[in-house]
């Protein structure tokens, strides 16, 4: 009989761990499914020691900024989704597909004049020293990502 009630103590117990773990779990995959942060977005004021109201301004160009980069990619995955669609299709015109690359051509336009208004706005916001800094950020983003050099290893 002891023996009995020792087992169900020992089972609720255990059963009261697992959910607590499984609720915690539970907690911490939902917190984490937001969407990721965007590296460096408080990096570049640390970067370029900003203090008081350049750094709020400058954090508002950047949240701005990724903003309207977000949906500038996400219209270029669309654009792109739909024109690979047509290699299936032998009923589309090429003129149709001459159309949506333009689309293409015309949204990573928009990209790079946005990413560069972006940058000029935040320069005009920085002193001499933090102006060179930024030259440096930016000459090493651009050549971490730019057309040349090897692409990255595939896993």
């Amino acid at each position: 009989m002891k023996s009995t009630r020792f087992y169900k103590i020992v089972i609720s117990i255990l059963v009261i761990i697992n959910v607590t773990t499984l609720v915690f779990l539970w907690l911490t995959f939902n917190r984490q499914m937001g969407p990721p942060p965007h590296p460096g977005r408080l990096d570049l004021v640390e970067k370029l020691g900003v203090k008081g109201e350049n750094r709020a301004k400058i954090i508002q160009l950047q949240d701005q900024h990724f903003k309207t980069k977000d949906s500038l990619i996400s219209k270029g995955r669309d654009l792109h989704e739909r024109l690979y669609r047509f290699f299936n299709n032998s009923d589309k015109d090429t003129s149709d597909i001459t159309q949506l690359i333009d689309q293409i051509v015309e949204n990573q336009r928009e990209t790079e004049q946005m990413t560069f208004d972006h940058f000029k706005a935040i320069s005009e916001l920085c002193t001499p020293e933090q102006l060179k800094l930024l030259d440096e950020i930016i000459h090493n983003v651009f050549s971490r990502h730019g057309p040349e050099g090897p692409p990255p290893p595939r896993k």
